[in-house]
């Protein structure tokens, strides 16, 4: 594995880091604003609150469909301008939001956040092995990650608060004002590498989409993109579309007890990313059966909720949420094979490739259940059609596995231990 590419010690690489981890931690507050605000969009634009859903499918369209390019643009210019051209892109969004009134105005304005939204991650996590050793990597991954979670909090927590008080305008001129202040904090603190540091660039005639080819021929790069694909992917389906739904009208729980169970999964995912990361790091040439292994585990708790007769019992809905709230740990595992196997002036290009496999297979994945339920269940689907619906997850997930095995099979042909 490689390591960094400039050791140094003192206070410096943890303030980096940290000020890095705070822009991903706003553009997560960004990112999920609006679904905690449908029902406020519904009278804003006029709307049926069924149509709101197409703000967040537009959004991860762009979101994944940026990431690309998002890549090509970290590979050129480093973490520290492309953090900042995502959040002034995202303040700009953001402001233009709070001032929509019309529907047509308030979609496009979500494509500038959803833009900017895919430009931070990825260069909040390349500045890690650039200012850590490489056994600190995959740890600090994963803690960036779980950051996150405290910028879906602000979002369900003083952002409704803001809503229900204060009304659109003031909430969504509060999320402008984090972005804002997050651009703010990338200057001050985010530096590309330490002081002296040579990071390789790629060369004008070899970059652009060039390098994308590249790293897509390269079988650590399908490698990550179908981990990705075989684990973030059950989660993004639950908690960006189908999760409470299913959980209502398919087992027909209370929007409190639904309620209940995605906090039961946000604290499991908290908790499960830090020791996923030692255990990447203990188990470097593992690393890939550790991803399936908890993918598996979703799939079998998956396999017992839908087949159980009637509503599942409430713990085996827990088991459920423990097992989707572990996944996107394990879809961080795709990072650290990018990490471990692509050139270094092409991580921005591997991590956005890896983004995209988990999305493209959600996002495919969101409009097959909604026809199978228009198609089975009619206007008001019951348990039975969120069964067969839900179901369809089965045979994207086993296609991804037998990608991962298949590229993983390349990699040990050439000597690599994964």
């Amino acid at each position: 594995m490689r390591g960094t590419q400039s050791q140094v010690g003192g206070i410096r690489p943890w303030i980096v880091w940290v000020a890095a981890t705070l822009t991903f931690v706003v553009a997560m507050f960004s990112r999920t604003s609006f679904g905690v605000a449908s029902l406020f969009a519904a009278d804003r634009f006029a709307r049926p609150v069924a149509l709101m859903s197409t703000f967040v499918v537009v959004q991860m369209i762009v979101y994944a469909g940026m990431q690309i390019p998002a890549g090509l643009l970290l590979d050129r210019m480093g973490s520290r301008k492309t953090i900042a051209i995502g959040l002034a892109v995202m303040t700009v969004g953001q402001l233009g939001l709070a001032l929509a009134t019309s529907f047509p105005v308030g979609l496009g304005v979500r494509v500038l956040i959803g833009g900017g939204d895919a430009l931070i991650f990825i260069s909040a996590i390349r500045l890690i092995p650039v200012w850590f050793a490489a056994r600190q990597v995959p740890l600090l991954t994963q803690i960036s990650s779980v950051a996150g979670q405290l910028g879906q909090w602000a979002s369900a927590v003083p952002l409704v608060r803001i809503l229900t008080d204060f009304g659109w305008t003031p909430a969504f001129v509060t999320v402008a004002a984090a972005c804002a202040g997050g651009w703010l904090l990338n200057l001050l603190f985010v530096r590309d590498h330490p002081p002296g540091a040579q990071i390789p660039r790629p060369q004008a005639r070899r970059g652009g989409f060039a390098g994308a080819g590249e790293v897509i021929a390269m079988p650590a790069g399908q490698l990550g993109f179908f981990i990705h694909m075989s684990t973030a992917y059950f989660p993004l389906i639950f908690t960006f579309m189908w999760g409470f739904p299913f959980l209502i009208q398919g087992q027909g729980l209370t929007e409190a007890q639904a309620g209940n169970l995605f906090t039961v999964m946000v604290i499991a995912g908290i908790a499960a990313g830090p020791p996923m990361g030692v255990l990447t790091r203990i188990f470097e040439h593992q690393r890939v059966a550790l991803a399936l292994i908890v993918a598996a585990f979703t799939v079998l708790a998956w396999t017992a909720v839908l087949l159980w007769p009637g509503p599942a019992p409430m713990p085996l809905l827990g088991v459920l949420m423990v097992g989707l709230a572990a996944c996107f740990p394990a879809s961080n595992i795709a990072f650290d094979i990018n990490r471990s196997f692509v050139p270094p002036h092409r991580m921005g290009i591997g991590s956005g490739l890896v983004i995209v496999g988990g999305f493209l297979a959600a996002l495919l994945s969101i409009g097959v259940i909604s026809v199978v339920l228009a198609w089975v269940g009619g206007a008001n689907p019951g348990p039975d059609a969120f069964r067969i619906a839900m179901a369809t997850q089965l045979p994207v997930w086993l296609f991804a596995v037998t990608m991962v095995l298949r590229s993983r099979r390349k990699l040990l042909a050439a000597g690599h231990l994964v």
